[in-house]
């Protein structure tokens, strides 16, 4: 066989990459515009911070930059817990942060999975691919919200968060209340960890803050569940 005709072979049995479909990309578009996200020129917070975990309880601050920083104190805590307190309300800032879905999940290919079908509607709704990040990553869509965000991370796992009760603002934009983390093998066959996260938000001079986010998790034969509390927020 000739060189061309084995590259050509080759070429061939190569996936195709996914198109992108109408459909799929409206509903990702709408699943975003009903999101709560603070406004483009929101530069911020800083709070009085206090952690509870199992009834021991720090005091400190955290300072928060959307997209830029969040910085904690919390004299007496571990390295750890304090970096583990950092690292949940950046990422809960980065989902508050303003965003275009231009910028965001409409810089990608979004198309229907493969295994999607319209016809026999999963209970959580029809589930759409993002090709072309970093991460490789797919949502469950139903009535307007996400209610399944799966990703995989490189070299570390791969994640679901299932969304299970949303609250709604003021002017009537969605916020995740209550979700569940699981954390999954890079193969997808074994389930090696389980987050729950309820989320509560107060109205601070006409702006979304978090107000309360409760983790709970398994750790070592039982359920540990730490408190951040957020309390005399200033805005930067």
């Amino acid at each position: 066989m000739m060189k061309h005709d084995v590259a050509m072979e080759a070429e061939a049995a190569r996936p195709s990459s996914p198109l992108d479909h109408p459909e799929a990309r409206a509903l990702v578009r709408d699943a975003h515009e009903h999101m709560y996200h603070w406004p483009k020129e929101f530069r911020g917070y800083e709070a009085v911070l206090t952690v509870n975990e199992e009834g021991q309880v720090w005091t400190g601050r955290v300072r928060l930059v959307p997209r830029k920083e969040t910085n904690v104190e919390l004299p007496g805590a571990s390295d750890s817990l304090r970096e583990w307190v950092r690292e949940r309300l950046w990422t809960q800032g980065m989902h508050l942060a303003w965003n275009q879905f231009e910028q965001g999940d409409g810089k990608y290919v979004i198309s229907f999975a493969p295994d999607d079908d319209a016809y026999q509607l999963h209970p959580r709704g029809r589930k759409v691919l993002l090709t072309g990040g970093r991460l490789e990553s797919w949502y469950r869509i139903k009535d307007h919200c996400y209610r399944q965000i799966g990703r995989l991370t490189p070299m570390t796992e791969r994640r679901v968060n299932s969304i299970e009760r949303y609250g709604m603002t003021p002017d009537g934009k969605l916020y995740a209340s209550y979700y569940v983390m699981t954390y999954f093998t890079l193969d997808g066959a074994s389930v090696i960890g389980m987050e729950s996260y309820v989320n509560d938000y107060c109205d601070v001079q006409g702006l979304w803050l978090p107000l309360r986010r409760a983790v709970s998790f398994g750790h070592q034969g039982t359920v540990m569940t730490r408190v951040i509390d957020c309390s005399e927020h200033q805005i930067l």
